[in-house]
């Protein structure tokens, strides 16, 4: 209790803030219903024909056994990649048949729908028909096929097929309607026999009839491994919202995984797609939480929210160290806590906030080195190469601002070789001062070895204590920033090699070494693709849904931490503008240093952002080192005595107001909230 009480209330107001905008984080993610295994249903060839699953329905029972008579409504897909060139549709049918050999290639049996692969939405056709982002999420494509009720004891057996292109499939599951029970004089009941409601849906109990036999399968192998489409049934939830949806960037996510997942496996003719801009590292974190959570809407975002986390954590201990203030730490969180990037880009299921915290890393280890000197923060010193490193393995693209990084470590040796003059030179001025005072010996005397005296033995302490630091701080920056980045990329290569075969190489023969798939995903920060356009607007959306009732998903800034953005710049060039007045060795006071190397970030990432591929990440950092500036500015200000100090704190709390009010008149977009088409189409 006594150690909480010496706790500042800025400090216990964040832990706070902390423990809610994590609860408030991580609950709103997303659902957590997953798919299990998935099957690649393969197109025809020539040497087998046409590749097929039968399955088997059959009606439901009561718990008294008895059958619940049911029509067949709806057959939901949960389609997982679609192996065709990118841009390329595929097709997916299925046949109605009364035996396991009687399919009919009639229209009114056969149903044929069409899935868009992965385009960018300045090439796709507003006319097209196919069926958009179809990846990873639950669609009902042959509803409209299936509108007129058969009795489902007269067509129990389905028949799916790829017409066109190999496709990887998560689930398909069939649901019925339950039928009213025909009464004597020819009317209906209400209800079927069992008691169930008629009109009510249920899941169909389903089989694996027969699969096609491929690589010398037997017909049970093949069986057992087509079992795999109804290995997780339950009623699909197809909610037009992120939290039951993926966004185009994060199937090819899902797709990256998808195929570490699945190993060395791969199929001639197939098309391979995945996110090539994010690096190995990053891909690996992303995974780890679909490991944990299954491939489901919150196992995919669990790493990017923690690690949006870690950023408002991390974002406070710098504000705190940077300005010696819990006020500052505080300010910073509020901002980014209700900026809306926080929670939107911690909703996003790529690796781009995992790239974010760890550069914050980066710069907050290799700042304290500048501040401190390596006597106390050589394990910050490494810290911080080691978080370069691994923001490199998250995008190659992180290199550039690195560069930023390495300047700031430069700065920090020169601070270091001053503070080696200085007291290297008032070593030997005591030196000499003692040595003035001592009396002039005589010859013999002076041929001898005489000890040395105290400051003596001081000026070769200092030399040998500044000289093994100006050797130990190079070796471990560079040594942790360098040898980590190989030692990251390429350990995180195992678990994506088969990925990196897939995606740069022939998986059917190899022909790249470890060193060339670890250069292609580094590249891939500046060339690759992952369905994310170069964003420099405040407001990005990611998901609009359609139909009756469905939202839209929007990462937007919030304009009023967006104008304290703004405005801790412009205190920041105030202030160095003043600092630049005030006199000699300006550049050397430690306000001067945290300004301008805040200011320096912020050109930096928005140079840094011209070039990259996923701009936004840069961006978000640009607001990042603005919120820290803003935060200063709270400090000065509201420490001022008087009315501007009155003024200061009103202004604060107006804002905090202004934050929370912005934040929930955007909560809709947020939070992916479904709303009446009548009303979104209001923001469309």
């Amino acid at each position: 209790m006594k150690k909480l009480q010496k706790l500042s209330k800025y400090l216990i107001a964040f832990i706070i803030l902390a423990v809610v905008f994590l609860g408030v984080g991580l609950g709103s993610l997303g659902s957590v219903e997953s798919t299990g295994k998935s099957y690649l249903l393969m197109n025809a060839t020539k040497e087998q024909g046409e590749s097929s699953v039968i399955f088997k329905l059959s009606n439901p029972q009561d718990k008294d056994g008895k059958p619940i008579y049911c029509s067949l409504s709806h057959v939901y897909l949960n389609v997982a990649i679609l192996y065709s060139q990118e841009g390329e549709d595929a097709q997916i049918r299925i046949n109605r048949g009364a035996s396991a050999s009687s399919f009919s290639t009639s229209s009114n049996y056969q149903y044929t729908a069409t899935l868009e692969n992965l385009k960018p939405d300045s090439e796709r056709d507003e006319k097209t028909t196919a069926i958009e982002n179809c990846q990873y999420n639950w669609i009902d494509p042959f509803a409209e096929n299936l509108e007129t009720v058969y009795k489902l004891s007269s067509w129990m057996y389905y028949k799916l097929t790829a017409p066109k292109s190999n496709l990887l499939i998560n689930e398909v599951v069939f649901v019925g309607e339950v039928l009213r029970t025909p009464n004597a004089d020819g009317t209906f009941g209400e209800v079927a026999s069992s008691g169930v409601p008629s009109g009510e849906f249920v899941v169909l109990p389903t089989e694996i009839y027969s699969a096609t036999q491929h690589n010398n399968q037997s017909a049970e192998d093949a069986k057992k491994a087509a079992g795999a489409l109804i290995d997780a049934q339950h009623m699909p939830k197809l909610s037009q919202s992120t939290y039951h949806r993926f966004t185009k960037e994060e199937i090819y996510t899902l797709s990256s995984i998808s195929e570490m997942k699945r190993g060395n496996i791969y199929e001639e003719g197939s098309v391979y797609h995945g996110d090539t801009v994010h690096n190995t590292f990053g891909t690996s974190l992303v995974a780890f939480g679909t490991v944990m959570f299954g491939m489901s809407p919150f196992g995919l975002r669990f790493m990017p929210m923690l690690f949006s986390f870690g950023v408002l954590v991390l974002g406070f201990f710098i504000a705190r160290d940077m300005f010696k203030s819990d006020k500052a730490g505080f300010a910073f969180a509020i901002l980014y806590a209700l900026s809306g990037l926080s929670i939107g880009i911690g909703h996003f299921g790529t690796p781009l906030m995992i790239g974010v915290f760890f550069f914050l890393g980066a710069f907050y280890g290799t700042y304290r080195f500048y501040r401190h000197g390596l006597k106390k923060n050589g394990v910050s010193l490494i810290l911080g190469g080691l978080s370069g490193a691994a923001a490199i393995c998250v995008s190659g693209a992180y290199v550039i601002p690195m560069l930023g990084i390495c300047g700031l470590f430069a700065a920090g040796m020169l601070k270091q070789q001053r503070a080696r003059k200085y007291y290297l030179g008032a070593a030997i001025e005591q030196a000499e001062a003692e040595e003035a005072l001592q009396p002039a010996p005589e010859v013999s005397e002076a041929q001898e070895e005489k000890p040395l005296s105290e400051a003596q033995r001081k000026v070769q302490s200092v030399a040998a204590e500044y000289r093994r630091k100006n050797t130990a701080a190079p070796v471990a920056f560079f040594a942790s920033l360098v040898v980590g980045a190989i030692f990251l990329s390429l350990i995180f290569l195992i678990p994506t090699y088969y990925l990196a075969v897939k995606l740069f190489d022939n998986p059917a023969s190899p022909s790249l070494n470890f060193f060339t798939l670890g250069a292609q995903f580094f590249a891939g920060g500046f060339v690759g693709v992952n369905g994310s356009p170069n964003v420099w607007l405040p407001a990005y959306t990611v998901f609009t849904g359609a139909g009756e009732t469905f939202a839209i998903t929007s990462i937007v800034i919030n304009v009023f931490a967006f104008l304290a953005g703004l405005a801790g710049i412009a205190y920041a060039i105030w202030r160095i503008i003043a600092l630049c007045k005030s006199g000699k060795d300006f550049y050397q006071k430690a306000e001067f240093v945290n300004l301008t190397s805040l200011l320096g970030g912020i050109v930096i990432c928005l140079v840094t952002a011209i070039f990259a591929k996923g701009a936004i990440a840069f961006l978000l950092l640009v607001y990042l080192f603005a919120f820290l500036l803003a935060a200063e500015a709270v400090r000065h200000f509201t420490a001022e005595k008087g009315k501007l100090g009155s003024a200061a704190k009103i202004v604060c709390i107006v804002g905090i107001a202004l934050l929370a009010a912005w934040f929930a008149l955007t909560a809709i977009f947020t939070f992916s909230i479904p709303l009446p088409a009548s009303f979104m189409k209001a923001f469309l």
